[in-house]
């Protein structure tokens, strides 16, 4: 693999303070036991062909549904800055630790779906690292397995991981081959 990322891999794990929408999430639905939520059709509309044409996707979908992660997604107007997805840490209640998902709009659907696939491959990282409970723990934690990304100028911490980068090319090859 190239050391160059293509420009839809420029995704950043982002530990900055939450807007407080972030904080009121009553506006999404709640579907059971379901982990990942969003209140967005687009997005939604992706998840489930994430889930169904990449067994990479579906794998993350299960290993989260198997978790104490819950995931929320929605849509993040910061895109058009060059960002094109970030994970927050929410906060923890009753053994649930909450992330927040936010990606950017892309005309690609393969894209869209691979950066999905690299935010939600950062929400197993926190879900397989069960200190992770708060912003400074995950602020800790990737400053152990990840790395800094040099290629975001945002305020607070930017990092990434291989694991991450990695998982989106696979699931935007396998989105590429299943359309």
């Amino acid at each position: 693999m190239s050391s160059r990322l293509p420009s839809f891999m420029v995704l950043v794990l982002l530990l900055i303070p939450s807007s407080s929408r972030a904080e009121s999430l009553a506006d999404y639905p709640f579907d059971g036991e379901r982990r990942i939520r969003t209140s967005d059709q687009r997005l939604q509309s992706a998840i489930d062909d994430g889930m169904r044409f990449s067994p990479t996707f579906q794998d993350l979908v299960d290993r989260l549904e198997q978790s104490d992660v819950v995931v929320y997604v929605e849509a993040d107007p910061r895109s058009q800055e060059g960002l094109a997805g970030r994970l927050l840490f929410i906060g923890a209640q009753g053994g649930t630790r909450y992330v927040l998902v936010r990606v950017g709009y892309f005309a690609d659907r393969a894209r869209q779906i691979a950066i999905l696939g690299h935010e939600l491959r950062h929400a197993v990282e926190v879900a397989d690292a069960p200190a992770i409970v708060d912003r400074r723990s995950m602020a800790e934690a990737y400053r152990r397995f990840g790395y800094e990304n040099p290629w975001v100028s945002v305020p607070g911490y930017a990092y990434d991981t291989h694991a991450a980068v990695d998982t989106g090319f696979k699931v935007w090859r396998e989105i590429r081959t299943g359309y």
